[in-house]
């Protein structure tokens, strides 16, 4: 087996979420990430924490690299889809997140579409990180899912019957919480699989919707276009 390189493997295994899973240069996660950043890009995601946001600033000093080349490498990063960006904080700063693959630069990565189309890998890559975190578990679940994923919940009583909705089920909830800052992109799910031979036809392009800060990355980062 092939050595690989170091730092997109220690990458690949900050990321993952394969439990007790050492990753190779055989697996999604090496050869997923290999093709598509730089060992520069690994230092600075290896500087990050996972699904933990960080002014770049703080990136900088962590990484050991001068702050504009690292915002440098971290735009660069936001554009192939490997991090995302908002401003979820007090003081409204930029601030970075090295996401897990999925939900997270497994999307991200698809939804650039010049990238995915250079790297028809990263469609297997979604793929095969969206099962193989719980394949080893998947055949031990009990049916109602024992709080894994999306399951049945058993209740006490009767359900009743009325219907009744709560304010986060309305469209006009998010439409007014957000304000106009709404984006329509590709959907990563269907590119992936056109990029594997499997498309089944279907429209790719303008079919998932970002809101707030995530539209403001999406945009910026050429994945996706504002909507009204």
């Amino acid at each position: 087996m092939a050595e690989g390189r170091t730092l997109i493997l220690k990458l690949g295994q900050k990321i993952t979420d394969r439990i007790g899973h050492k990753v190779t240069v055989e697996d999604a996660e090496y050869w997923g990430l290999a093709g598509s950043i730089t060992d520069e890009m690994a230092e600075v995601a290896l500087a990050m924490k996972v699904r933990k946001p960080m002014f770049a600033k703080d990136v900088a000093r962590k990484c050991k690299k001068e702050l504009k080349r690292t915002e440098e490498l971290l735009q660069k990063m936001s554009v192939i889809g490997l991090i995302e960006y908002n401003w979820e904080n007090s003081s409204r700063q930029k601030q970075y997140i090295l996401p897990m693959f999925v939900p997270g630069c497994g999307e991200f990565i698809n939804m650039n579409k010049e990238h995915a189309e250079a790297h028809p890998e990263v469609a297997k890559l979604f793929n095969d990180m969206s099962r193989l975190p719980l394949e080893k578990v998947t055949p031990m679940v009990p049916l109602g899912g024992a709080g894994i994923g999306m399951h049945v919940i058993p209740v006490e009583k009767a359900i009743p019957t009325e219907q009744k909705s709560l304010s986060i089920e309305h469209l006009s909830h998010w439409i007014e919480k957000y304000k106009g800052r709404y984006a329509v992109g590709a959907c990563s799910c269907r590119r992936s699989r056109r990029l594997q031979g499997e498309g089944c036809g279907h429209l790719e392009d303008e079919m998932c919707i970002g809101v707030g800060d995530m539209a403001d990355y999406l945009v910026e980062t050429n994945k996706a276009r504002y909507i009204d």
